[in-house]
């Protein structure tokens, strides 16, 4: 179940709905129980899981601070938060996060680039900027991703989509980061899913937009599936770099 609030521009209330997502079975859900004693109980067992060495009064505060970051989490919208960690011993180290959020978006037309509506969203300009942008078909109707490698900056402020000077930069001065957003959203606009996923090492940024591609190419509104709501085969993709 999701509520989303219109934006700024539109005069129409809040909208509740459901919304199908199509998601990893094997990563942990931060926000997935709506029941406080069962999320307690699960992030109880990650955390015990994870730091059995430490002592039961640390592994206490590990599991305040968990459900902690869980409520600001709901409080900001999020239906969905995905920890996927994988040590050295199995191919990593990698450290994943991926959240979706149900966004308002204006009428979408056919000759309409999602890409405006990502910047709207996301607050920063992509001309000029070293990311790459696709378009693709979903299960919705209408998908962009876009991938980039944040820098951050020796003041500690973010740079979404770098300029190539921020970016040559990085390699020296400042840290990198992977980023990785899907926006998928039915024809006549509405509602939309935003996907969005960040790895700690962004390198490894290709493969986690596979998995952001994925969950918000395959997922849908419930009230906008029609028949079987499975998938349509083929489409063309187009990307660009911008």
């Amino acid at each position: 179940m999701f509520t989303v609030a219109s934006t700024p521009s539109s005069d129409e209330p809040p909208t509740a709905g459901v919304v199908q997502l199509y998601t990893p079975t094997d990563w942990f859900d931060l926000v997935a129980d709506v029941d406080e004693d069962s999320a307690q109980t699960r992030c109880e067992d990650l955390i015990n899981r994870s730091y059995p060495e430490h002592e039961p009064s640390v592994r206490a505060d590990f599991t305040a601070a968990l459900l902690a970051w869980r409520q600001i989490l709901r409080e900001q919208g999020l239906i969905t938060y995905g920890l996927v960690s994988v040590p050295a011993k199995h191919g990593g180290p990698a450290i994943w996060q991926i959240m979706a959020a149900v966004v308002d978006v204006p009428s979408v037309q056919a000759d309409t680039d999602l890409s405006e509506i990502a910047v709207r969203l996301l607050g920063d300009e992509l001309e000029g900027r070293v990311a790459y942008t696709e378009s693709y078909p979903t299960r919705m109707g209408l998908g962009l991703g876009i991938i980039s490698q944040p820098v951050m900056s020796p003041e500690g402020e973010l740079n979404l989509f770098p300029s190539e000077e921020a970016q040559a930069g990085a390699e020296t001065s400042t840290g990198r980061i992977g980023l990785a957003v899907s926006l998928s959203c039915p024809p006549g606009g509405g509602h939309g899913l935003l996907v969005v996923g960040n790895c700690l090492d962004p390198e490894q940024v290709v493969p986690l937009a596979g998995v952001v591609a994925v969950i918000g190419g395959n997922s849908a509104f419930v009230d906008d599936l029609h028949g079987t709501g499975e998938p349509e085969a083929g489409g063309v993709s187009s990307g660009k770099r911008s």
